[in-house]
């Protein structure tokens, strides 16, 4: 009975601050907080700050990755904590409240959401270019990026050209126009080709040949001719 009487269950303990280090940090630090001598307080949680980076060798690389566990070891503690850390700053209960400002997700207005933003923004781009053969070219681009999208986010379906091209027409309020000669498919291989045919030579220069000059001898053989005489 005695046995049973001296068991601790998790409804009876106390609740962990930081339950990712465990209950026996937690009790050790709890230990920690009791010693009035300044001095041996700080070589212990010196020890216990050494005792968990042995622990989680993973989380090195975190930057200041030892003074976060300095601030940790104050939050376990109920900051109640009489040493400094090495920086110099005692950490507060206020400064663990802190929060990041919310980012406002950015809210677009699109009546073809299934084409991304990227594409109105280019149909923007388009429009304020002047008329003539860059603008045609730049407008085959976007239709050949338009059906490349459309296939990334609707691989069961099939789009033909026309339903892009119909579509470009209806974004740019009949302003940019696609040949319908034109095949969208052919025009995204061949910009493809294109742009690795660049990469390639940019990376692989033909190599430059250089004549070899024969090099001369010091003497020079006799006509054996010149013997016989």
């Amino acid at each position: 009975m005695n046995t049973h009487e001296n068991l601790e269950y998790n409804t009876e303990r106390d609740q962990m601050i930081l339950p990712e280090y465990g209950r026996h940090f937690q009790k050790l630090i709890n230990s920690i907080r009791k010693i009035t001598d300044l001095e041996e307080q700080r070589v212990y949680i010196e020890k216990t700050i050494d005792l968990i980076i042995q622990l989680f060798p993973q989380s090195k690389s975190v930057d200041n990755y030892r003074e976060k566990l300095w601030h940790d070891v104050f939050y376990m503690a109920h900051f109640g904590l009489d040493v400094l850390p090495p920086s110099g700053v005692r950490p507060t209960l206020e400064d663990q409240m802190l929060r990041p400002e919310k980012l406002e997700y950015p809210q677009h207005k699109l009546k073809y959401r299934h084409y991304g933003y990227n594409v109105s923004s280019l149909v923007q781009k388009a429009l304020g270019m002047e008329e003539g053969p860059i603008r045609d070219e730049f407008t085959e681009v976007i239709g050949s990026y338009m059906k490349m999208a459309y296939r990334l986010w609707n691989k069961e379906h099939f789009v033909s050209d026309e339903v892009i091209k119909q579509d470009l027409l209806t974004m740019s309020k009949g302003k940019l126009v696609v040949d319908e000669e034109k095949d969208l498919d052919s025009l995204l291989s061949s910009q493809t080709n294109k742009r690795y045919t660049n990469q390639t030579s940019a990376l692989n220069p033909p190599p430059k040949w250089k004549s070899k000059k024969r090099p001369k001898s010091m003497s020079q053989p006799r006509n054996p001719k010149s013997r016989m005489r």
